[in-house]
């Protein structure tokens, strides 16, 4: 790729760089990481219906994944920058084949040629950056992580209960009484006892 080439993509970089955090800017500006009832202009949330208050929050989610997409571009164009300053733009970083021009033309942050591309997106979805597993260090993705991971997380939250302990399960020593310790009654033989004192 010649240097006017360069010099061509670098500035559709530049301007899609500085229009993308307008509109970073443009959502700060209108309050996105503000209080959702501030936003508004609510003074609380009690007197509002929950349909409204269901609306509100649809939008503010909608916005906030906007505004993680925008931010998703901007790195990809930071990216695509920097392979302009190392002399690596337009080659595709699977392949090593030059992208096609027209790919670059339309979508000047291409690190993948279409081939490539679509073969990713075969492989593990077209979503598959966005997928974040919620054990992500665990011992079914193969790494050699042993550290406290979303498993262990999960462990210590358990022992606070769950669907399955005792206190859920009849018959099982929980709020119906049975299969309690001996020293649980000796107590209540004890209340038993000063009940019928009375």
């Amino acid at each position: 790729m010649d240097l006017a080439q360069l010099e061509h993509y670098r500035q559709l970089l530049e301007t899609q760089r500085r229009e993308t955090l307008e509109l970073i800017e443009s959502f700060k500006a209108q309050g996105i990481h503000e209080n959702m009832n501030d936003a508004v202009g609510e003074l609380s949330a009690y007197d509002q219906h929950p349909a409204d208050y269901g609306s509100q929050m649809y939008e503010r989610e909608k916005d906030l994944g906007f505004l993680e997409n925008l931010k998703d571009q901007l790195h990809m164009v930071d990216l695509a920058l920097e392979r302009i300053s190392n002399g690596t733009y337009g080659i595709c970083q699977d392949c090593h084949k030059p992208i096609d021009p027209k790919r670059l033309e339309a979508l000047p942050q291409a690190a993948l040629c279409i081939q490539c591309k679509l073969n990713d997106e075969k492989r593990v979805g077209p979503d598959a950056g966005k997928q974040r597993l919620s054990f992500g260090h665990s011992f079914r993705n193969g790494s050699s992580f042993t550290g406290f991971d979303g498993e262990d997380a999960w462990q210590v939250v358990a022992r606070f209960g769950t669907a399955n302990t005792r206190q859920d399960l009849v018959g099982t020593g929980g709020l119906d009484g049975q299969n309690s310790t001996d020293e649980e009654m000796d107590i209540l033989d004890a209340v038993e006892e000063y009940g019928e004192g009375d």
